[in-house]
């Protein structure tokens, strides 16, 4: 065996062996064994792997090699997401056809994907372009159509002038496009959505029962934003039409204190009561300018607050019976409730930092506490709850015991949700084809599924245009069919759908990727789902996690599939930053290249250092150090040399038991660290306890007794480091691969400590501690502890009346003066 550690020849030996073995193909049942299903989120085809690629894949390898050697039959399975923007925004960039440009890609990353040594099962991939994916997706798109899942509307959208589509609320951030950065401005547009409010309620109820990090379960439920009020309407006051407006409020209880009334700048009550606003060009000038921002904008605290009063009309405080204006502001939005709001300045921020502007009237009917009123002037609004006062009748009950009354009395109890229906129609090329047909006659038709699926036409010119159309709208022999129901001239759908759909259902392909027939057959869904553990990455908390298990709600409703939550289990990453401590950007020239890292230093090294960064199940950023890696290699390149070393004295094969108890102890108390570790994904102290268990090794002087520690070394490293230790193994003269060997077990008599630390207790408060032998009885206990300064202090002038012993853990002292 050679002395030098060659990763290269190693790891490109092992990878052939692999693949030729089919070493991760997995069966829907093994004899014997417990299904496992360890997903990851599957990447865009970019082209290139970087070292997040690496970060999301590689290091959960760990806990799929693990999973196999405890006996479970892990599907471990790969894709790509392959329609939508980011490819097509790539492809139009380097005047490539998005077709040709991300089928080049996917082989390329493919190839990148098995050099980091992840274990794969390559026979399940899933390719979201593919017509034998999409046909499914089409499918289950008709299902929800046909049971009113999915509608199109004319809705307010978010239109990114650069990539000329529409983007849903998640993909804008700070009123950018998440992809190209350009300002988004607003449209209206005839859109297609899915009826994802309808499912809120049991999307929060579903957040309960899943052992979920909380802060990724409370993302969700903010964002989904369930509020319980109640619907208050207030006359409009005009002599020339009668109307109301119909507010939402959280706090009914302040109802004496709305002094004005603000609509959203869409609201459709505005145009009807054009005929009585006397500054109606001031009015639809606003309108205008509130077109040009965003809703989270506008809905940001801190910004300045703009707004212009509808004068000539006013409403009526139900509650007060007084007048009070009327008024537009861009910081009401018409998604949320009504779109109309009762403003309370004295008991809302926003209203009150309105209220100042324009100097609107501002009344307390929220005291801190009984008996106080009258505290004027605010220096800032009072949000909390307390005991009504200027509210009439309502005097002196809690805000808790008036919300219920008032809003009984002057509305109606109602649940409102931030969250929106999603808006899943995009203006692009490269995206999967709606499969519906537009028929003056009929309507909106479905297509037959016997035609399905819909594939996606050739284009000489792809290229997204100006005027909201989809480039789809060119392949005019496509676009006219005859309607599939009366057979008149009709027009396909033209909008592809959102990237976020075909990531929406694609772990359920995973199960059964060949079939004809179905998305699924049942029994292998039943095999595999729901899926064990998702690893992911946060920022996709609100936007993809949240979609596919709408997604599978729907599915379920329709009796599609058995269970109404995807991921038993969830677990967000970190990232990985830059050298210099910032994000990894070509801009700062902090791009580390996993590539070269490999070629550098090997695989195992990128995946071991990678693991060793920092806890993995806890979101952090941790920044690449390349004196840290370099300590990788030089561990493993420990590692190989005690292989040589055996190697080189002819303990080839044999079996050896420990003759150092201390040795033996190490290996059992690192076989119970790494393992939970593993399991708890804290690899990076997985890791260094290898280390230690490393050096003690090599310290050692009787080979005999280093083989067999060094035997347990190579199993426990095997899922950190698969080609090192394969290579290792066989070199010991094993025909088997190491992980068909089963993960050790510890032994808790030899992992226990000689000594135990006894908790010493005056009258029931700890006061210190002693090292006693395990074994010692109370007397000896007793005497440890009286040798204690800090005991003899306390039992000084005192007597000890008892003494209760818990052999090994706690002694108490009861006294007596």
């Amino acid at each position: 065996m050679s002395h030098h550690y060659d990763h290269k020849k190693i790891e490109q030996k092992w990878q052939g062996h692999w693949e030729a073995q089919g070493a991760f193909r997995v069966a829907d049942a093994a004899r014997l064994k417990e299904n496992y299903y360890l997903l990851v989120e599957f990447p865009y085809p970019s082209g290139n792997l970087h070292v997040g690629h690496w970060y999301a894949f590689a290091v959960p390898d760990i806990f799929a090699r693990f999973q196999r050697m405890r006996e479970r039959n892990v599907l471990f399975p790969i894709g790509f997401d392959a329609f939508g923007l980011p490819a097509e925004n790539a492809a139009l960039k380097r005047g490539i056809n998005p077709r040709t440009w991300t089928h080049d890609n996917i082989a390329y990353m493919r190839e990148q994907l098995k050099r980091m040594g992840a274990s794969f099962d390559w026979t399940r991939e899933v390719v979201t372009c593919a017509p034998e994916y999409y046909r499914w997706t089409q499918w289950i798109f008709l299902k929800f159509f046909k049971a009113g899942f999915a509608y199109q509307a004319d809705t307010a959208v978010n239109w990114c002038p650069s990539c000329k589509t529409v983007l849903a609320n998640e993909q804008v951030k700070e009123g950018k496009c998440e992809r190209c950065e350009s300002a988004v401005t607003q449209r209206k547009m005839k859109q297609w959505l899915l009826k994802i409010r309808d499912f809120a309620e049991e999307l929060l109820h579903g957040l309960e029962g899943l052992p979920w990090p909380e802060e990724i379960k409370q993302a969700q439920r903010n964002w989904i934003g369930r509020s319980e009020g109640a619907l208050i309407k207030f006359k409009v006051q005009s002599s020339k039409f009668k109307s109301e407006i119909e507010v939402f409020t959280t706090r009914p209880d302040t109802l004496f204190g709305a002094t004005y009334v603000v609509l959203a700048p869409e609201h459709s009550l505005i145009e009807n009561l054009e005929s009585g606003i006397q500054n109606l060009e001031e009015v639809k000038k606003y309108v205008e300018h509130a077109k040009t921002k965003t809703e989270l904008e506008r809905g940001q605290l801190q910004k300045e607050k703009t707004g212009v009063e509808l004068k000539g009309i006013t409403a009526i405080n139900p509650a007060t019976k007084e007048e009070i204006s009327i008024w537009i502001a861009d910081y009401v939005l018409m998604g949320y409730g009504t779109g109309a709001i009762m403003a309370v300045p004295a008991h809302d921020g926003r209203d009150y930092a309105f209220a100042k502007k324009f100097n609107l009237p501002i009344r307390e009917v929220i005291a801190p506490r009984a008996g106080v009123e009258n505290f004027q002037p605010l220096q800032e609004a009072y949000e909390g709850e307390g005991t009504l006062i200027n509210s009439g009748d309502f005097n002196g009950l809690s805000s808790g015991e008036a919300i219920s009354k008032m809003a009984e009395k002057f509305g109606r109890k109602q649940v409102t949700y931030r969250l929106r229906d999603w808006l899943i129609s995009r203006q692009r090329y490269w995206g999967c084809p709606i499969p519906i047909i537009h028929c003056q006659r009929c309507g909106a038709i479905p297509v037959p599924e016997k035609d399905l699926p819909i594939g996606l036409p050739e284009l000489s010119d792809y290229k997204p245009r100006d005027d909201g159309k989809s480039p789809l709208a060119k392949a005019i022999d496509w676009v006219h069919v005859k309607c599939p129901r009366c057979g008149a001239e009709a027009e396909r759908e033209t909008d592809t759908l959102d990237t976020f759909i075909d990531s929406s259902w694609y772990f359920l392909r995973y199960t059964d990727p060949k079939n004809t027939t179905a998305f699924a057959a049942e029994k292998k869904l039943a095999a595999w789902m729901p899926i064990n553990l998702y690893s992911g990455g946060a920022e996709h908390t609100t936007m993809h996690l949240l979609y596919s298990r709408f997604w599978i709600k729907a599915m379920h409703r329709l009796g599609l599939v058995a269970w109404d939550e995807p991921y038993t289990r969830r677990m967000n990453r970190g990232i990985i930053l830059g050298p210099d401590g910032q994000k990894m950007s070509k801009s700062h020239g902090n791009v580390v290249d996993p590539d070269e890292q490999v070629e550098r230093l090997g695989a195992d090294t990128v995946r071991m250092y990678l693991a060793f960064i920092g806890p993995y199940a806890e979101v952090g950023a941790y920044p690449w150090s390349m004196n840290s890696i370099v300590g990788i290699r030089r561990f493993l390149e420990r590692v190989w040399s005690l292989g040589a070393r055996i190697h080189t004295q002819a303990y080839k094969g044999v079996a050896c038991a420990f003759k150092s108890d201390a040795l033996a102890r190490l290996a059992h108390q690192t076989i119970k660290k790494v393992t939970e570790d593993i399991e708890a994904f804290k690899f990076n102290t997985a890791i260094a306890q290898l280390m230690t268990y490393t050096n003690e090794l090599s310290a050692l002087e009787d080979n005999a007794d280093i083989l067999s520690g060094y035997k347990a070394l190579l199993t426990l490293l095997a899922p950190f480091a698969p080609h090192i230790t394969e290579e290792l193994w066989e070199g010991l003269g094993n025909k088997n691969s190491i992980f068909k060997e089963p993960w050790p077990a510890f032994d808790p008599a030899l992992i226990m400590k000689e000594t135990a630390q006894v908790v010493v207790q005056i009258d029931g408060k700890k006061r210190g501690v002693v090292e006693v032998p395990r074994d010692a009885g109370e007397e000896e206990v007793y005497a440890a502890a009286n040798a204690l300064p800090e005991i003899q202090k306390y039992l000084d002038g005192k007597k000890v009346a008892r003494e209760v012993y818990v052999k090994g853990k706690l002694l108490n002292l009861v006294t007596q003066d």
